[in-house]
């Protein structure tokens, strides 16, 4: 049976969230890393779309972080699944999850973003960091156009960065006011896709330890990224985020 095949833009926070349910539920795969833009065709060969990640297995492709993050719930047991079977624990759980998708995730990435593309050999250095060598090399000599082409795309403008760090605080206040009654976990009493949804896409704000790989430390950062990070860290929901990232 062939072995399954994640295919990712290696620091993308929404390939980390599906590479982190995959870790945590034991389920070998190999990683096919590829660059923003140019993960578009080995995406469609995959049978995927547009976006990533996509998850290719023995019994067909799975497209989106959380399509993936149920598929590999239906294989788990009750007390080790990240989506609860209890509906209405469940539904909390969803809610998050949902929020995480459409809220954090976007305006995290957009904020990232603000910063490397501003800085062409900064850029590099995290883009080059688990790249093909093709790619790289490529990404190299278009860089204008590349950089242009990732910014549009992700709506990197100062209105839209604006908007994107509003959206952070606001989720982060959310998180936090959910946490001040002791919870350890933002719905029962277990880690859940709530939890690992906002760990992962959080990612690029908190730049927690087990992220650092694929995009860089702290202490890479431009100070004023390196500024806000340190600031979203020391707040109840960036206290979590780290947690749940020196406990994976």
């Amino acid at each position: 049976m062939s072995r399954r095949r994640l295919v990712t833009i290696p620091f993308s926070h929404y390939c980390e969230k599906a590479r982190w349910a995959l870790d945590r539920a034991g389920m070998s795969y190999d990683e096919e890393m590829h660059l923003p833009v140019f993960h578009s065709l080995p995406v469609r060969r995959a049978g995927g779309t547009r976006m990533v990640p996509v998850l290719v297995t023995p019994h067909g492709v799975i497209e989106d972080s959380t399509r993936i993050l149920e598929w590999i719930d239906a294989m788990l047991p009750e007390e080790r699944r990240l989506f609860p079977h209890e509906a209405s624990l469940r539904a909390e759980v969803c809610r998050w999850e949902e929020r995480f998708d459409r809220d954090l995730g976007p305006a995290t990435r957009r904020w990232g973003y603000s910063y490397i593309l501003t800085d062409r050999t900064r850029a590099l250095a995290i883009l080059g960091r688990h790249a093909p060598a093709w790619e790289f090399a490529a990404l190299k000599l278009a860089w204008p156009a590349a950089r242009a082409l990732i910014g549009r795309g992700l709506g990197v403008s100062p209105e839209g960065v604006a908007r994107s760090f509003a959206k952070v605080n606001a989720v982060f206040d959310d998180v936090g006011a959910a946490l001040a009654d002791g919870r350890r976990y933002l719905a029962g009493d277990r880690f859940t896709a709530a939890d690992l949804a906002f760990a992962s896409l959080a990612a690029p704000a908190l730049l927690p330890d087990g992220y650092a790989k694929w995009i860089g430390g702290l202490d890479e950062m431009p100070p004023a990224m390196r500024a806000q990070v340190e600031a979203w860290r020391a707040t109840p929901a960036g206290q979590f985020g780290v947690r749940l990232y020196d406990e994976r």
